[in-house]
């Protein structure tokens, strides 16, 4: 078993979103997601769950857009273009986790 404390990995970029990856193996990915106000970050390929850490973020697919607070969770089915944008005026922290891609 692998362990690694995902907070202390944070970092944030004004000129783009961060990806830090937590974990990569043949079935999942997981992804530490920092965005900053204003910042967005498409996904197109594969089935990804978003849980909100800290913050606020709109998670928009198809033609749906869902607001998700901090503890909430987000499921993008496999093959639905699907964005997630920062909409608060202080960071945000998202747990990405990816399976099949």
């Amino acid at each position: 078993m692998d362990t690694v404390n995902a907070i202390a990995k944070a970092r944030f970029a004004s000129a783009r979103p961060q990806r830090v990856q937590l974990h990569k193996d043949e079935a999942v990915t997981v992804e530490m997601l920092c965005l900053e106000p204003g910042q967005s970050i498409p996904v197109r390929q594969g089935r990804w769950s978003y849980y909100v850490i800290a913050g606020t973020a709109v998670v928009e697919a198809e033609d749906q857009q869902h607001q998700l607070q901090s503890g909430h969770v987000a499921v993008a089915t496999a093959g639905e273009r699907h964005t997630l944008t920062n909409v608060a005026e202080t960071r945000l922290i998202c747990l990405a986790v990816g399976c099949g891609l």
